[in-house]
């Protein structure tokens, strides 16, 4: 193996979504083969200070620091072999130390960007929202798009997280990419637990998750099961969280649905065990981990067909997708698994099989993506 040394650039390393996860995990696959990391972040993971080196750097989209930040970058990643860029505005960034180090005539390591998905904001989440995005007349965005376009054309290879991200990178960027899927950490069966108590959702409450239909549909579902008392965890925080508190209220369902705040992973991890389902319903989602992680806990997840995830969900055999504004499709996948105790256990135990192929284990992704970078050195 030739790379021994990646600088990761992330802006927002703090934030505990799916991508930091991601970027964690696999740095702790990679320091069991010596290769060091340094994550550049505007937002530092204050619980792993002493087992991920991170060090603050402005990564934001503030033009009177964009070259400062930009020539420190080019200062600290001197000696590296690769770069690995994750998430806007990091994207922008590399434009700009491209551009100092040919003026300097210094010549940069390779250049790797793993992409989530395309600024939302910047590109929309679909070719018809890319569309009306690209006649903005905001002389702002249209601008932020020109240096962001400019930063992806100097990186030297892309990976993209799902085939859905891949289609949406050539729509945007008209430049190939490799597809690489995201993974858990947990690649060992954790959980044969069949006594299931409730529903459960995990992550950011905005509204592009589709919380509110979720709850509609939870309590379409109660309607018309038998067992009253089965409730819907709600974990996370975020931005809609009031609107969805009185969401719940308003459809007078709050003995039933719980919103929990932040949790604990172990915590985390037994909810899902005891779960009948993850409802994670965000139509465009670029992928979404939780499938991966409810395979492991012996459960299953109901999600969009439009997701990243549903690309690896065998003709709903190991999770279930849906049409999310198909509520009736939602209610009827819910009912199915809490009242047909032979199908709940069918689907469980394929997504055991997928976590047993090991396709989707840190230690393959890791290896995966190493593998890639270190082939263009």
């Amino acid at each position: 193996m030739k790379i021994k040394n990646i600088a990761i650039l992330h802006p927002t390393l703090g934030y505990k979504g799916g991508a930091e996860n991601l970027i964690i995990w696999t740095i702790k696959e990679w320091q069991k083969y010596n290769i060091k990391t340094i994550v550049y972040t505007a937002r530092l993971r204050n619980d792993l200070i002493n087992e991920i080196e991170q060090t603050f750097t402005n990564i934001k989209l503030n033009p009177f620091t964009l070259n400062k930040t930009a020539n420190l970058i080019l200062d600290s990643i001197a000696d590296v072999d690769a770069v690995l860029i994750h998430n806007f505005p990091a994207t922008i960034f590399w434009g700009k130390v491209y551009d100092i180090a040919k003026s300097k005539n210094i010549t940069l390591p390779k250049s790797f960007w793993y992409c989530h998905e395309p600024s939302v904001r910047l590109y929309g989440s679909d070719e018809c929202t890319y569309k009306k995005l690209q006649k903005t007349i905001d002389p702002i965005a249209r601008y932020t798009m020109h240096l962001e376009r400019y930063g992806i054309s100097k990186v030297d290879k892309i990976f993209a997280n799902s085939c859905r991200t891949q289609a949406h990178i050539k729509l945007v960027y008209n430049r190939e990419s490799s597809v690489i899927y995201p993974c858990s950490p947990i690649d060992t069966i954790q959980s044969r637990n069949k006594n299931k108590k409730h529903f459960f959702y995990i992550g950011r409450i905005e509204k592009p998750k589709n919380i509110d239909i979720a709850i509609r549909c939870f309590k379409k579902f109660l309607d018309k099961s038998d067992d009253k008392s089965i409730k819907f965890f709600i974990a996370g925080k975020g931005r809609y969280e009031n609107y969805i508190k009185s969401y719940i209220e308003k459809m007078d369902i709050s003995n039933n649905v719980k919103m929990l705040g932040y949790i604990t992973d172990e915590e985390k991890n037994n909810y899902i065990e005891n779960a009948y389902a993850l409802i994670s319903i965000a139509e465009r989602e670029p992928f979404g981990l939780n499938v991966i992680e409810a395979w492991a806990m012996n459960t299953t997840s109901i999600i969009s067909k439009y997701c990243g995830a549903a690309e690896i969900v065998e003709n709903n055999k190991n999770a279930i997708s849906i049409n999310v504004h198909d509520e009736k499709s939602i209610v009827d996948s819910m009912l199915h698994l809490v009242m047909d105790e032979a199908y709940r256990n069918s689907i469980y135990d394929n997504g055991l099989n997928m976590i047993e192929s090991k396709k989707f284990s840190i230690s393959v992704h890791a290896q995966t993506l190493l593998s890639n970078m270190d082939a263009l050195l």
